[in-house]
């Protein structure tokens, strides 16, 4: 694995057939801005962030653990579900990962 890779579960939005309001989930879409923020201020071409509607990918969301959306994976592996994380703890995860790649 040569980026580290960010994956973003989010529960708003287009979800197979019908969308969901943001109103529903406004942690979904605040998710996606800090982790954008964050990788704009990192400037590392290491990093890959995709987004996924949650309900069009359950089986491979649920797999790794991720049961409540917003749920962000760093490199498969759960960093947070259900809430807005800390914005430190964030950053420093997708360093520290960057810093694996560089080992």
């Amino acid at each position: 694995m040569n980026k580290v890779e960010i994956k973003i579960y989010r529960f708003t939005g287009k979800q197979l057939f019908f969308t969901i309001p943001e109103f529903v989930c406004h942690e979904c879409d605040i998710v996606i801005r800090l982790v954008d923020k964050i990788v704009e201020k990192i400037e590392s071409e290491s990093i890959s962030v995709q987004v996924y509607p949650w309900i069009n990918n359950i089986l491979s969301s649920l797999k790794k653990g991720g049961w409540h959306p917003p749920v962000i994976m760093i490199n498969d592996k759960v960093f947070s579900q259900g809430i807005v994380p800390d914005e430190q703890k964030l950053e420093r995860e997708i360093l520290e990962e960057i810093q694996k790649l560089k080992i």
